[in-house]
């Protein structure tokens, strides 16, 4: 029934919203890095991490799970079987004509995040009101930029908790981590339903190199077994330098593993 309503509430705000004014605020774009858990909570949450393209500030907004894994297949490339909520209102928005000229996270109340979609249909614009979650799922699917207001930047709660072991796995390897959670797993038709997703992979790095590639699922790092990323990160930060680590992957169904050096150092 709520999806239904979702679904309704976007052809009336397509046909009926007010025409956008203009927006006082100043904004930035931002870029969706991640999806992660953040574990520091009682019940672990979901949490999409924006940056900000020219000052690489980091914003990260909680939201939930559902929308989590609708963020990160489309991340990932992922095609679902059935379109999901947000397909169906990309392509609500395609049918009738609209484009979605961006999305912008307006602001940051209570600890509640704002967003607008900003349509264009038939020479007209239009503002929508949307939660920043939905929001971005729809806008990676249209291919949309994504802004922040500069309050909301300059509000933005960092996380070091969740950054550290992030920043540490990505000096050592040079990989972004996600945790695969069971949705994400059923998506990639996974058998194996633990490890760690690679999110992305910076080029010319250690893991490049040795051919992990994005999208590979790390099962076992050194022989054991790694379910969480960071179960992957307190291994690396542990380890004594120089050694060597060999990762054991999961790429599409079939075994790979990659073997490389890491030195004194790092």
């Amino acid at each position: 029934m709520g999806k239904r309503f979702m679904i309704l509430a976007v052809i009336c705000a397509v046909f009926f919203a007010p025409p956008i004014g203009s927006q006082e605020n100043t904004v930035v774009e931002v870029k969706v890095k991640r999806v992660m858990l953040d574990h520091s909570t009682r019940t672990p949450t979901a949490v999409v991490i924006l940056e900000s393209v020219k000052e690489k500030k980091i914003v990260p907004i909680w939201i939930g799970n559902e929308e989590a894994t609708s963020i990160a297949i489309e991340l990932e490339s992922i095609a679902p079987p059935r379109p999901n909520t947000h397909d169906l209102i990309r392509n609500i928005f395609q049918g009738v004509g609209a484009v979605l000229q961006r999305i912008t996270i307006t602001d940051l109340k209570n600890n509640v995040y704002y967003a607008t979609l900003s349509l264009k249909l038939k020479g007209q614009e239009y503002q929508i009101d949307s939660r920043p979650s939905d929001a971005i799922a729809v806008a990676l699917r249209m291919k949309a930029p994504i802004y922040a207001s500069s309050q909301v930047v300059s509000k933005a709660v960092q996380i070091p908790s969740l950054e550290k072991g992030r920043e540490d796995t990505r000096k050592i390897l040079g990989i972004h981590l996600q945790d695969l959670t069971p949705e994400l797993a059923s998506l990639f038709d996974l058998q194996v339903k633990g490890g760690v997703l690679v999110a992305d992979v910076e080029a010319k790095s250690p893991a490049a190199a040795s051919g992990v590639q994005r999208g590979d699922i790390i099962v076992k790092a050194n022989d054991r077994a790694v379910h969480k990323a960071g179960e992957l990160e307190t291994f690396l930060r542990n380890l004594k330098k120089p050694a060597q680590v060999k990762l054991e992957l999961s790429r599409k169904g079939k075994n790979v593993t990659a073997v490389f050096d890491v030195p004194a150092g790092h």
